[in-house]
């Protein structure tokens, strides 16, 4: 009897402390967290594509060869000592014809637009003939010696020479001597060499 006493009051003490005791609330389900963190568009700068720029290098004009043309007046070209020889020797004949009044001559040798230059005064291709003519019959024992010649061709058809010349005979009876330079300008047409200009100083005499 006692025993099932003390069972009963065993029974009764539990009650009354489980009693006494809150109630253990219960724990809310413990559900993850979604993540709320939403991914950021990928803002990286974007990377300017590099373009080839293009060769803007200035064209460097290639140089071609000029072809052979004749060289401006002024400026010398070389001369063939046959080309130079053939000048001089028509310049001598000139002279001489002009001693004898040789019209021939002297027609051949002076362009038709020859103007030629003197102290005496200016003389056409005509005038100059005519007064050659003229004077041939009073000019007796007379020399025609030229010299000191240089020859500058301006081109292959155009030639300026300069020369002494010494004259020396009879005028009339009476003894005379001419000396002057002279400055020719020649021209080649149709192959023959002829005299367009003429330009004659006197050389003062010695006392």
């Amino acid at each position: 009897m006692k025993k099932i006493l003390g069972v009963l009051l065993l029974t009764i003490a539990a009650l009354s402390i489980g009693l006494g005791q809150a109630p253990e609330k219960p724990k809310p389900d413990s559900k993850p967290v979604p993540d709320q963190t939403k991914p950021v568009p990928d803002q990286a700068i974007p990377v300017t594509e590099t373009k080839p720029v293009p060769d803007q290098t200035i064209p460097v004009t290639e140089t071609k060869p000029v072809a052979d043309q004749a060289k401006p007046v002024g400026e010398p070209v070389a001369a063939t000592p046959s080309a130079e020889q053939e000048l001089i020797t028509l310049d001598k004949s000139w002279g001489e014809a002009g001693l004898k009044g040789d019209s021939a001559v002297l027609e051949s040798i002076l362009a038709d637009d020859f103007i030629g230059n003197s102290p005496t005064g200016v003389a056409t291709k005509a005038q100059n003939i005519a007064e050659a003519k003229t004077n041939a019959p009073n000019i007796t024992n007379a020399t025609y010696v030229a010299d000191e010649y240089t020859v500058r061709f301006l081109d292959p058809n155009t030639a300026v020479m300069t020369h002494r010349a010494v004259e020396k005979g009879l005028n009339k009876g009476k003894e005379y001597t001419d000396q002057h330079r002279s400055m020719h300008v020649w021209v080649k047409r149709d192959g023959r060499w002829q005299v367009v200009a003429s330009q004659a100083s006197p050389i003062p005499q010695k006392p």
